[in-house]
């Protein structure tokens, strides 16, 4: 397959569902992403480096990225992102920022509970 996952996830048969990044930092990224497939399941892997590499670049099959499935896999999504969150208090520079977690969140809440 041509691409890796984020910049080419057709080539894996999915779509980006969410994603969420601190916007905050130079050069450099952090970033949560949330990927559907076409029947329906939802996959997600966290992200960050220098902004020489690009974002998941090392990921080239789907069964590296963690699946939410269930109770469990939505508590385990839940615990992941907070994590994310929870580590994304700075940005570049160690000034105090904020990442906002709560619309992927709801997003997924609403769609795993449907």
């Amino acid at each position: 397959m041509t691409g890796n996952i984020y910049d080419s996830p057709e080539n894996y048969g999915l779509k980006v569902f969410a994603e969420v990044s601190n916007l905050a930092l130079d050069y450099e990224f952090n970033i949560f992403v949330v990927w559907q497939d076409k029947d329906g399941n939802l996959f997600y892997a966290e992200d960050s480096g220098c902004s020489c590499p690009s974002p998941f670049e090392d990921i080239f099959e789907i069964e590296v990225l963690n699946t939410i499935i269930g109770a469990d896999g939505l508590k385990a999504f839940f615990d992941a992102l907070t994590s994310w969150g929870t580590a994304n208090t700075e940005d570049t520079y160690g000034d105090p920022c904020t990442v906002d977690t709560t619309s992927v969140r709801r997003k997924v809440r609403e769609y795993m509970t449907r």
